[in-house]
């Protein structure tokens, strides 16, 4: 039996502390909160590193390094001379779910190869960084609020995940946040995994710097009805999404159109850059440099120099060419050292595909906004790391003329927007705090729902669906479809987390400890169907290991005289920003983390 009806979440009360992990391409940040109060949420810093100057940064690099004999080096800690593998985030994507240019990059087949010589997999890199990670957030939350209360507070985890990405994406990182220790046992109650996707977290985040701000609430003008594009542009992904101002007391939005995003991010732009430093030294002189060498020009002088400073005006940036990959000639008494001389011009080539990929993006974006509204919106918000380069900035107010207003943050509240806006997300949509930020709808990329079995009726289910079921010892007819969300590109309240209520039934023969197993499916189709067919596609397997004791459970005689006993429990979908999520709760009570499995299709 199955029927779907709105569930009002479990409250976990005050004692809760909820950390949003910004896991990213190139960076990743944790932020956390254990207050209702908005103003209270902090920043994970004081990294362990080997250049003593990026201890206290706001964000760790996404690295890690297998190649030490005594342990595991991971973001800032691995010295320059080690191997490390980074970009693994996109590992977790399917090869022929990536661009080709992706595909073909060579950052991608140096990680790919990294895995290779340690025979490691995507998953398994990505959990051994969780882990350091998580280790080093929950140290320092310890130090800053107390061992005691984070031991006896329940924990959330909200992890933030680019909104195009394809669903098994989403079980693959609960699975590699799983083997990271994530989500053990805890006194205070299990551990909850949620996802939120990294647009809307930049989002809630961004309305969240706005608030309070005379001149800002001067400057902007806000009504309700006003429309607004969230850019967030990071180091592999760009991702944007549309909001209308649904109300200013409090701030609620809801999504305007189906957001869209692309893997456009800083890391080509860096590809480019090494490119042209290929041409510069040349062959021979490219070779000569060791992988240290080459982190230090990248890091010094493109990362804290040129990628930061450009702006589109024209000017040279030189520096003196490493004494590794010097000739004799070059070392001969009264010559100069030679130097590499790069121009704007050359430095704009680098920069410009990627941004001619991120205006397409925006421009669609306004379009679908203006189709809907009649009008655009009134700003594009840049936010993210690569969402404070000066040229992004000045590439598209150029591009996008006068018409609309560009907005972009270039401190540190922009590359740590994501994380923050996860534990906004979070504590906002639960109800557990006064936060005045709510998005009020989203936009179904699809319809979703569940297959089941109900009582046979001749005149009404065709005769191949007919089936014996010797739990009820009657005819039932199977494949009938019940749909979360009945139509594509709805717009999805997102106070209501909807709930399909389903029986399991047992007889004395079964085993008492069970894997409960439910699959979820999802069809593109205008008009979902009342039956399964070709048009519905498998999305992912909720599986839940669980002990029954039968005593428990209530009964029924079924016309044999056999005595069935019922399981009843429910699972909860939401949706967040693009990115499904699904629970299982049992009489009221949410099952822990460790206890149920998302195994999407293809992962």
């Amino acid at each position: 039996m199955l029927s779907a009806n709105n569930k009002t979440s479990d409250d976990p009360g005050d004692n809760t502390i909820t950390i949003g992990i910004d896991f990213g391409t190139t960076y990743s940040g944790v932020a956390y909160t254990w207050s209702k109060k908005l103003a209270r949420i902090e920043i994970i810093t004081s990294w362990d590193s080997d250049l003593h100057s990026n201890a206290d940064l706001e964000k760790a690099p996404t690295a890690i390094s297998l190649d030490s004999d005594k342990h595991v080096l991971w973001g800032y800690s691995i010295p320059h001379e080690f191997g490390q593998i980074r970009w693994f985030k996109l590992l977790l994507i399917d090869k022929n779910d990536l661009p080709d240019d992706v595909q073909n990059s060579p950052k991608i087949a140096e990680a790919v190869a990294y895995l290779e010589k340690h025979n490691k997999s995507a998953i398994d890199i990505v959990s051994l960084y969780l882990r350091h990670i998580w280790n080093h957030a929950t140290q320092r939350i310890m130090e800053t609020i107390s061992k005691d209360m984070v031991c006896s507070s329940k924990l959330e985890i909200v992890i933030t995940l680019p909104a195009i990405w394809p669903a098994y994406a989403v079980g693959r990182m609960r699975q590699a946040a799983r083997i990271a220790g994530m989500l053990g046992d805890r006194d205070p109650g299990p551990t909850i995994l949620t996802f939120v996707s990294e647009p809307e977290a930049a989002a809630l985040a961004t309305l969240s710097d706005m608030q309070g701000r005379h001149d800002i609430k001067v400057a902007l003008h806000y009504s309700a009805g006003d429309s607004f594009v969230v850019v967030d542009c990071g180091g592999g992904t760009v991702d944007l999404i549309s909001y209308d101002m649904v109300s200013l007391s409090p701030a609620t939005v809801k999504e305007c159109v189906k957001g869209q995003g692309g893997l456009c991010g800083a890391v080509f732009v860096d590809e480019a850059f090494t490119d042209i430093l290929k041409r510069k030294f040349g062959k021979n002189k490219w070779r000569k440099l060791g992988d240290d060498a080459r982190h230090r020009i990248q890091h010094d002088e493109w990362e804290n120099g040129i990628k930061t400073q450009f702006d589109g005006s024209y000017r040279e940036w030189k520096f003196t060419m490493p004494w590794e990959c010097l000739e004799h000639v070059d070392l001969k008494p009264g010559t100069l050292i030679p130097k590499i001389v790069i121009t704007s011009d050359e430095i704009q080539r680098a920069f410009d595909p990627v941004l001619d990929k991120i205006f397409v993006m925006v421009q669609e974006q306004v379009a679908a906004v203006t189709r809907k509204k009649g009008h655009g919106p009134k700003y594009v918000i840049l936010v993210g790391g690569f969402g404070r380069s000066r040229y992004l900035f000045s590439y598209l107010k150029k591009k996008l003329g006068d018409e609309i207003e560009i907005l972009q943050s270039r401190g540190a509240s922009s590359w740590t927007a994501i994380c923050r806006g996860a534990v906004i997300q979070s504590i906002s949509s639960k109800g557990r705090s006064n936060l005045s930020i709510d998005v009020q709808g989203r936009i179904s990329r699809a319809s979703y729902g569940v297959r089941y079995s109900t009582t046979w009726d001749p005149q009404v289910h065709d005769a191949s669906l007919r089936y014996f079921c010797h739990y009820e010892a009657g005819w039932k007819a199977k494949n009938q479809m019940c749909w979360y969300l009945n139509q594509k590109g709805d717009l999805v309240n997102s106070d209501k987390r909807v709930t399909s209520s389903y029986l399991r039934q047992f007889d004395t023969n079964d085993d008492q400890k069970q894997t409960i197993v439910e699959d979820i499916y999802c069809t593109t189709a205008s008009q979902p169907p009342k039956v399964w067919n070709h048009q519905v596609k498998m999305l992912c397997t909720v599986k839940w290991e669980t002990k029954i004791d039968l005593t428990t459970l209530p009964t029924f005689t079924n016309p044999v005289g056999k005595v069935i006993y019922v399981l009843k429990y429910d699972i909860e979908m939401t949706v967040a920003g693009g990115i499904m999520d699904f629970a299982v709760y049992r009489d009221g009570v949410r099952q822990g983390g460790k206890s149920v499995m998302i195994e999407y299709e293809n992962a």
